[in-house]
């Protein structure tokens, strides 16, 4: 028997009957620099960190889109972003959004801005491509027309901005995201509803064992 043909041991898939918690002096443990290993109130789950991070960020754009704006660090070395024309229409149309998300970005001359600043939260780099990625992922997502605009960014961001696998991470970041996670409104799937994390409870894996 494998875990796909047992999805009641499959804590995302199944409604939740009770909701779980980390142990808040649990051991963490990272596994491939992809996962995070930890014990809950009943069972112990491998956490997939990018799928976790992605639901935190969600949450929290999407609390920031009808609230308080996320603050904006400014940048060192303002980048200039030169644009087609139809990609310099549709960030115009998704500058408010995107002011309310942490970016402060500016109009400077036809089919160009410049970027002042990007979300405090998130890790800095090539601003520059950065935002040309999240232009290209967001025109990708357009044919979900179930969703707005705002819900399309959202998801886009939360998405581009969530940590990668194959990072290495410290025992408090490994504490922060499981801690946030748990703190989330709907912990255990992503917003495009993959799992976040998968549970094994004791007598799922004494059967593993033949026991």
């Amino acid at each position: 028997m494998t875990l796909l043909d047992d999805p009641d041991r499959l804590a995302p898939a199944a409604l939740p009957r009770a909701r779980r918690a980390a142990l808040s002096d649990a051991p963490l443990q990272q596994l491939l620099k992809t996962y995070i290993s930890t014990p809950t109130t009943r069972s112990f789950i491998i956490i997939h960190q990018q799928a976790a991070h992605e639901r935190i960020l969600y949450e929290r754009y999407k609390a920031a889109a009808v609230g308080k704006q996320i603050p904006s660090q400014k940048s060192l070395f303002p980048t200039t972003l030169s644009l087609s024309a139809p990609d310099a229409i549709l960030l115009s149309e998704l500058l408010p959004d995107l002011n309310q998300l942490g970016y402060t970005i500016e109009p400077f001359g036809k089919d160009s801005y410049i970027i002042q600043g990007t979300p405090a939260d998130t890790g800095h780099g090539d601003d520059k491509a950065a935002l040309e990625n999240l232009l290209e992922q967001f025109k990708n997502f357009t044919s979900e027309i179930r969703f707005s605009r705002r819900e399309r960014l959202i998801r886009t961001m939360a998405r581009q901005q969530a940590i990668k696998p194959n990072t290495a991470l410290s025992e408090k970041e490994m504490r922060m995201l499981v801690n946030d996670l748990f703190a989330c409104t709907q912990h255990n799937v992503t917003p495009g509803g993959d799992p976040t994390f998968i549970e094994f409870r004791p007598d799922y894996v004494e059967k593993l064992f033949g026991r």
